[in-house]
C-alpha cells in the first residue's frame, strides 16, 4: 500500500493525515480535561499577620494549612483527587487592606471561598465583594453585622456572636460580687455589639449600672476616659478591646490606682500571651478575661492538636475554628458534589447539622459521605449547629484571671 503512486496515494495521505490529526487532537484534549479534573480547589484564608490581630494570623494560617494537608493525604483531596491549595492573605486588621487583599484573592488567585477574616471590621468591608461574586466568606470576627442582611447563604460565622458574649460577661462580673458596674468599649463593630446585652443582662441579675463611655482606636491617650469611668469606683469595668487599646489603658488605670475589677477579650488580655508581655505581670494582675473555647477533652481538638503539633494543654483558640472552616468546606464540596461555590455553598448547612452521622474531622466525614451516608460534623474549634442566617448555637466560653503573671483558667461559663 505505502507503494501506491497516483491519486490514490494522495487520498490515502489525506486518510492517514486525517487519523493522525484526529488521534494528535484527542491526545492533546484528553491531558487537558484530565488536568481540568485534577486541578487543585484554591481556599482564601484572609487573616491579620499584623495590625492589631497580628498575633492570632499566623497560627490561623498554619492551621488552615494543615487542614488542608490532612484532607490531601488522608483523604486524597475532595471530588475524586481533587486537591485543596491554601491561599493566604494579609489583613493588617485594617479594612481598606482587607479589601484589597480579598480583591486579589478573587481576581488573581481565583479563590473558591475566603476564609478567616478575624476581624468584624474587615469582614464587613470584604462581604459585599464576596456576595457580589457569590462566594462564600466564612469569618472569626464577632459582630453581629456579619450575619444580619441578605447573605445569600454565603456568610458563616466560626465563633460565638458578639451580642452572646455581653450577656456571658455580665453573668461572669455580677457572680464574682460585682452590683455596680461600668462599660469602657472601643469603637468597633465587634465591641460596641456587646454594650446592651452586658447592660440589659447586668439590670436583669439586679445590677446598677453606673457609666458607659466610648472611645476611638488608636488615641495617643486614654487619660481623660479612664478617669471618667473609674473614678466613680465600679465594682466592675467591661472592657472590650483589641490588645493595644487594652494595653494603654491597663497601664493608665495601674498608674492611676484605681482598683475595680477589669473584664475584657481574651483576644486582647491574653493575645497568645502578648498582653502581659505588653504590660507587665504588675499591670496585669487580677485582670479577667473571657473566651469562646474550643472543646479541648473532644475527639475532634484531639485531632486538629494532633495535625497542627498544637503543646499539650493549649487551647487554640483561632486555630482551631480555622481547621472547622476549612474542614465544613471540603465537606461540602462532597456532599454537593462541586466545586462550583454557587452549588457547594448550600450543602454548609447540611454537612454541619445533619442529621447524620456524627464525625469529627474531615477525612472521617469525606469517607463517610463517599459511603452514601449522611453525616453531622462536630468541630475542632466548638461542637456547634449553625443557625439558617450562618451563626453557631452551643459554644461554651472559658473563664481566665491573670495571676502572678500567667493566665488561669477558672471554668466556664454556657
Amino acid at each position: 500500500m505505502s507503494r501506491i503512486i497516483g491519486p490514490g496515494r494522495r487520498l490515502l495521505s489525506r486518510f492517514v493525515l486525517a487519523s493522525i490529526t484526529g488521534v494528535a487532537a484527542v491526545s492533546l484534549v484528553a491531558p487537558a480535561v484530565a488536568q481540568e479534573a485534577a486541578a487543585p480547589i484554591r481556599i482564601g484564608v484572609l487573616v491579620p499577620l499584623s495590625g492589631a490581630g497580628g498575633a492570632y494570623g499566623p497560627g490561623m494560617a498554619d492551621a488552615a494549612k494543615r487542614a488542608a494537608e490532612f484532607i490531601n493525604s488522608e483523604a486524597g483531596g475532595v471530588l475524586n483527587g481533587r486537591k485543596l491549595e491554601i491561599v493566604v492573605a494579609d489583613s493588617e486588621t485594617n479594612p481598606t487592606a482587607g479589601v484589597a487583599a480579598a480583591r486579589k484573592l478573587l481576581d488573581v488567585s481565583k479563590v473558591s471561598a475566603i476564609t478567616g477574616l478575624w476581624s468584624s471590621s474587615v469582614a464587613l468591608a470584604v462581604k459585599p465583594l464576596t456576595l457580589e461574586r457569590g462566594i462564600p466568606l466564612l469569618v472569626t470576627g464577632t459582630g453581629d453585622e456579619v450575619t444580619q442582611g441578605d447573605n445569600k447563604g454565603l456568610v458563616w460565622r466560626f465563633q460565638a456572636r458578639g451580642s452572646d458574649w455581653g450577656r456571658v460577661f455580665a453573668r461572669a462580673a455580677y457572680h464574682d460580687g460585682a452590683r455596680t458596674a461600668s462599660v469602657m468599649v472601643q469603637q468597633a463593630p465587634a465591641w460596641t455589639i456587646m454594650v446592651d446585652p452586658f447592660v440589659t443582662e447586668f439590670r436583669k441579675l439586679g445590677g446598677k449600672i453606673v457609666d458607659v463611655v466610648y472611645y476611638n482606636p488608636g488615641q495617643s491617650s486614654y487619660r481623660a476616659e479612664v478617669e471618667k469611668v473609674f473614678s466613680k469606683e465600679p465594682d466592675a469595668v467591661f472592657l472590650p478591646s483589641y490588645l493595644p487599646e487594652l494595653s494603654a489603658i491597663a497601664r493608665e488605670v495601674f498608674r492611676s490606682g484605681f482598683t475595680s475589677k477589669i473584664y475584657s477579650n481574651s483576644s486582647a488580655a491574653d493575645a497568645e500571651g502578648a498582653f502581659i508581655k505588653n504590660v507587665g505581670a504588675e499591670v496585669a494582675e487580677g485582670i479577667n478575661h473571657i473566651q469562646s473555647i474550643p472543646p479541648a477533652e473532644s475527639t475532634a481538638y484531639k485531632t486538629f492538636s494532633q495535625h497542627t503539633k498544637t503543646p499539650e494543654n493549649t487551647l487554640a483558640i483561632f486555630p482551631s475554628n480555622m481547621w472547622d472552616e476549612v474542614s465544613v468546606l471540603a465537606l461540602a464540596m462532597e456532599k454537593s458534589g462541586s466545586a462550583d461555590p454557587a452549588v457547594f455553598s448550600k450543602s454548609i448547612l447540611d454537612v454541619v447539622n445533619g442529621p447524620g452521622t456524627v464525625v469529627e474531622n474531615p477525612v472521617d466525614g469525606l469517607k463517610a459521605l463517599r459511603a452514601g451516608k449522611p453525616i453531622s460534623y462536630s468541630g475542632a474549634g466548638a461542637q456547634f449547629k449553625f443557625t439558617p442566617t450562618g451563626d453557631q448555637l452551643h459554644r461554651s466560653y472559658g473563664r481566665f484571671i491573670i495571676k502572678d503573671g500567667a493566665n488561669h483558667q477558672q471554668g466556664l461559663i454556657e
